[in-house]
């Protein structure tokens, strides 16, 4: 029997890469987190970074094609008894229809939508102020500054706080109107099977796992 897929989605913002990391952490599943996957493309300066760079520097999707192409090889990675996390995808109907075709390659179908609902308010703020913490040996870690205590510590280490290009206002706001154009819609897609759960991100990352938990009876 094929293990269940799961899909998180959400605003940018949301905490869906902390989320799906604890997930991951106390169930076994394992996680696809194209955001990630992407930025690590980009990092490595890939053929296909380079191809998407621009594209998600200025708040845009990475094409349709490409993504299936991605996604199909993240997919065959995964053994069909593993459960299986997508994190931040599908973002459109297009992909959300391309990726029925993606799982039943594998076996596999969307057995759970969860979306995670934050205030636009709470989003831009988050965002915003969110920073990258690179540390001498290359390492990255993710905090707010309004954690003056986390910011110290990075600085204490002789770490540099870098703001992500997509963290900008203008990009910020142009993310979140793709996310209500497209995104949005794919909610529709799957309320009609019953597979869509809402999940209250406004809260800290143990109690909206343990929602997720007791809405999939994990």
């Amino acid at each position: 029997m094929t293990a269940p897929t799961i899909l998180l989605i959400g605003p940018p913002g949301a905490g869906k890469t902390t989320i799906a990391t604890q997930l991951a952490r106390e169930t076994g599943m394992a996680i696809i987190a194209t955001g990630q996957q992407l930025r690590a493309e980009i990092r490595a300066q890939t053929p296909i970074g380079q191809q998407i760079g621009a594209l998600l520097e200025h708040g845009q999707l990475a094409p349709d094609a490409l993504m299936a192409e991605l996604m199909r090889s993240w997919l065959n990675a995964i053994p069909p008894a593993q459960p299986c996390l997508l994190d931040g995808y599908p973002r459109s109907v297009a992909q959300a229809q391309m990726l029925e075709t993606l799982l039943a390659e594998q076996g596999r179908q969307v057995d759970a939508v969860i979306v995670l609902d934050l205030s636009e308010a709470t989003i831009i703020h988050r965002l915003s102020g969110r920073r990258v913490c690179r540390s001498p040996d290359g390492r990255d870690v993710t905090l707010h500054i309004d954690d003056t205590e986390t910011v110290a510590q990075c600085l204490a280490r002789g770490g540099v706080l870098m703001q992500r290009d997509d963290d900008q206002p203008d990009v910020i706001r142009a993310r979140l109107q793709l996310y209500e154009q497209a995104t949005a819609p794919v909610l529709d897609f799957y309320a009609a099977r019953g597979v869509v759960h809402h999940v209250n991100a406004d809260q800290p990352p143990p109690a909206i796992v343990a929602a997720i938990r007791a809405a999939l009876q994990l």
